[in-house]
């Protein structure tokens, strides 16, 4: 492309600049890029820190830390279907606990218990130096089958 093909390009309105090719393809090649960005993102792992010593650095994943939720909350069968979503403020990690619970259900008993348990684990076995505790989110009912 000469010189002059590009001077008539940037002079040019925006009707005449959107009919040359070349626009068409920066599009085409941007909106790729953008694709290929957000793909890429969504494969990354983010990890989360547990706690780190003098020989290095403890981290989890995303995944353990869902499946670890979930196995702990098996264990109360007044809870079922539960799913976590993993808030970190600052340094500090908060889970946010969604279930459903039994109609007949303490929930204030159940916060406690499920909160008391996932303490024990996460800080007392697994060290976690920055749990900041689990908030229960009720997303709806289920009567024991």
């Amino acid at each position: 492309m000469s010189l002059s093909k590009i001077k008539q390009i940037y002079h040019s309105t925006f009707l005449e600049a959107v009919e040359e090719p070349l626009y068409l393809y920066a599009f085409c090649l941007l909106v790729f890029l953008i694709i290929v960005l957000v793909v890429a993102r969504s494969f990354k792992k983010e990890l989360i820190p547990v706690f780190a010593d003098e020989e290095g650095l403890v981290k989890i994943t995303p995944h353990a830390l869902h499946e670890l939720v979930r196995k702990t909350c098996e264990v109360f069968p007044e809870v079922n279907s539960p799913s976590t979503r993993i808030r970190l403020k600052g340094r500090e990690l908060r889970l946010d606990i969604h279930l459903k619970v039994n109609p007949d259900c303490n929930v204030k008993e159940t916060r406690t218990s499920i909160r008391e348990r996932l303490e024990e684990i996460m800080v007392k076995n697994l060290n976690f130096s920055n749990f900041g505790g689990v908030d229960i989110i009720i997303k709806g009912f289920q009567t024991a089958s």
